[in-house]
This record gives structure tokens, C-alpha cells and sequence, in this order.
């Protein structure tokens, strides 16, 4: 099953190891977080994300796996994705909006193919003697 998920978020920062691993780091606001939650979907899968800076073309970031998605107190969220920098547009991650800049969010576009689990096939896991 295709899982497409958008998120309006603010970038938040990305690092790249010796080894080509790339770590990308986004923010989310409050208002969001029913999109976070939809991103746990695509754990263990490969994630195309593409982002729409306001003012400019769509453009690809990559592919990556989620590594972790963490939910604040106060409902904000950050979602933190690895990958290796053979399959990720280092160029474009540049491109995203700073903190400093005047537009700060923009909106991305997760995409994963997950597989559906079978309801049907499940097994009693209950001991009766």
C-alpha cells in the first residue's frame, strides 16, 4: 500500500558522516501532529520526501529511513530520518529555508510503500488447558 503523508515543517538542520550516512532533522507544530503520528506508518521503509518551498518548484530531497519521531509535552514534534548520501540530493537539502529567513515552513511530501498486515491470519496467542 502507497502511504503519502504532507507536512507543513521547519527545517532543522542535516549533518553528513565520513561514512555517506546523512542524518535530516525537521520540526513540526502542534497543528501537525495528526501527520506525525501517520508518519510511524513508514517505519522500516524507504521514504521519498520532497519538498514545496513557498515560491519556488517542488523539489526532491531523497530517500531515507524514519530513525525517530519524537512528540513534546506541548504537542510539537520532530522527525528525524537517515540515509545514505548516494540516494539523497545533498544540493537541494541546501536550498531549505533557514531559521533566519523570513519563511520558515514549507511543506514536505513523505512517501513510503508499506506492506498491510493481515487481520485475518492472526493466531490465538491464549493457553486454555
Amino acid at each position: 500500500m502507497n502511504v503519502k503523508v504532507k507536512e507543513v515543517v521547519r527545517y532543522d538542520g542535516h549533518n553528513v558522516s565520513a561514512n555517506g550516512s546523512v542524518n535530516f532533522n525537521l520540526k513540526a507544530g502542534y497543528s501537525e501532529l495528526v501527520n506525525t503520528i501517520k508518519v510511524m506508518q513508514m517505519l522500516n521503509n524507504d521514504v521519498n520526501i520532497k519538498a514545496k518551498i513557498p515560491g519556488q518548484k517542488a523539489m526532491k530531497l531523497g530517500i531515507f529511513r524514519v530513525k525517530q519521531v519524537v512528540i513534546d509535552g506541548d504537542g510539537e514534534s520532530k522527525l528525524k530520518f537517515n540515509g545514505l548520501n548516494d540516494y539523497i540530493e545533498m544540493d537541494n537539502l541546501n536550498l531549505l529555508p533557514l531559521n533566519s529567513d523570513d519563511n520558515k515552513e514549507f511543506v514536505v511530501l513523505m512517501e513510503a510503500e508499506i506492506e498491510e498486515e493481515d487481520e485475518g491470519n492472526e493466531e490465538d496467542d491464549n493457553d486454555e488447558e
